[in-house]
């Protein structure tokens, strides 16, 4: 695991957002009308995908009016976030490899990729994106022959639902916001025996070239995060091992549950453009920070452990800083022991690490718990410079906060 799982975003993904408008321009044109309709469109395509999604037509991005609203708004925020964890992730390729993107949608992870890899723009690479709506993925070729009209990358097509015929071998597969379309899990601690989590890792484990990985993302929202705990505990018992975001294998600590935190990352929107920022605030939708939930996945080799070791001392940070009494600040982290409170006694300035920051901690030696999350009390470390690793603004956390959790933006769907 990294040291960052999300870094800012680097120049080449907010320069290839800030010209995303010419290659839609290009993919999808609009006539002076629909543009005006933009707005509506992408605030009733926000509703469908969260509040009112009984109503959410199936093949949604077949329809042209509702493709467009999805081009240039969720591909935009979508790419945005999905580029801040390609950036953190160890994510690295040889020549002739293929990733297979399911459910790919207007080739998102593709484009998100080659916006935030620059290193990996010469390296000749294979995509097979795979989608039900054939429009959806006719629109991405578009997009990307305007982004990447010079690429090496071997781009390929196949409409066909997620769970089709035998797919060719992975040595990436890429799952974005599939995982709760397949499975909806309820909001109890039982695990239904018809759940169909062990045939997805059964079926994906089969389309794996060997040292293949998985990669499965999805929105930071509390039903997602609790598909994604129930896919990673199935995971573990399968032998699988766990490559991100978690630093141990034991029982995840935020399982979304009941009253309990569920495992996202928030993180603040800059490096987000101007024109997508402005479409935001007409639809109604105005963000300042964006969220998600992942999980990077190996089957297990007889070699290898099935899970991380979980160090001690390891804490990986999921929340943004928060006041505590005494002007104290805090923030929680997740670690081998369960749910974590780094508690920073005297802090000097808004810095510190970051949602996705590794620290590491030493733990006192009858450590304390808070009163109001059971967490365990640790000292958040400072180094010699006077600031935690992964410094920078901190933005609004995960967790469970003080004050009272903030609501997630709307439009965080597929």
């Amino acid at each position: 695991m990294t040291a960052r799982l999300l870094p800012p975003a680097p120049a080449s993904l907010t320069r290839g957002l800030a010209d995303l408008p010419a290659a839609l321009d290009r993919a999808q044109p609009l006539r002076q009308k629909h543009r005006a309709q933009l707005p509506s469109q992408v605030a009733q395509l926000s509703e469908w995908l969260t509040t009112d999604r009984d109503e959410l037509p199936r093949d949604y991005l077949s329809r042209p009016a509702v493709l467009s609203a999805y081009l240039h708004y969720f591909l935009p925020w979508n790419l945005y976030r999905q580029g801040r964890l390609a950036a953190g992730l160890d994510l690295q390729f040889k020549a002739g490899q293929r990733i297979v993107d399911v459910g790919a949608g207007p080739l998102t992870f593709a484009l998100a990729l080659w916006l935030t890899r620059p290193d990996l723009r010469e390296l000749p690479l294979e995509i097979l994106a795979i989608d039900r709506s054939a429009a959806a993925l006719q629109a991405g070729r578009r997009v990307w022959d305007a982004v990447a009209p010079d690429a090496p990358w071997r781009v390929e097509l196949l409409a066909q639902p997620a769970g089709g015929r035998a797919l060719p071998e992975a040595d990436l597969m890429v799952l974005a916001n599939v995982l709760n379309e397949v499975h909806r899990p309820g909001g109890n601690d039982s695990e239904s025996e018809d759940d169909p989590t062990d045939r997805l890792l059964e079926r994906w484990a089969g389309s794996l070239a060997p040292g293949g990985r998985v990669l499965v993302i999805e929105p930071g929202t509390r039903p997602a995060a609790r598909a994604l705990v129930m896919l990673r505990a199935h995971a573990l018992e399968c032998g699988w091992r766990l490559l991100a975001p978690c630093p141990h294998g034991e029982r995840c600590p935020q399982p979304g549950t009941g009253r309990h935190p569920w495992c996202h990352f928030a993180f603040d929107a800059a490096g987000s453009p101007a024109w997508l920022e402005d479409l935001s605030r007409r639809a109604g939708l105005t963000k300042d920070r964006a969220s998600l939930s992942f999980l990077l996945l190996q089957p297990g080799v007889a070699a290898g452990p099935a899970a991380p070791a979980g160090r001690e001392d390891e804490v990986l940070v999921v929340s943004g800083a928060f006041p505590l009494p005494e002007q104290a600040r805090g923030r929680y982290g997740c670690a081998a022991r369960g749910l974590v409170l780094l508690e920073e006694k005297s802090p000097s300035a808004n810095v510190g690490p970051q949602p996705g920051d590794s620290v590491t901690v030493a733990w006192p030696d009858t450590p304390r718990r808070d009163g109001r999350s059971g967490a365990l009390i640790a000292p958040l470390p400072v180094p010699a410079g006077g600031a935690a690793r992964g410094s920078g603004p901190a933005p609004g956390g995960n967790g469970p906060r003080r004050p009272a959790p903030r609501k997630l933006s709307r439009g965080s769907g597929r």
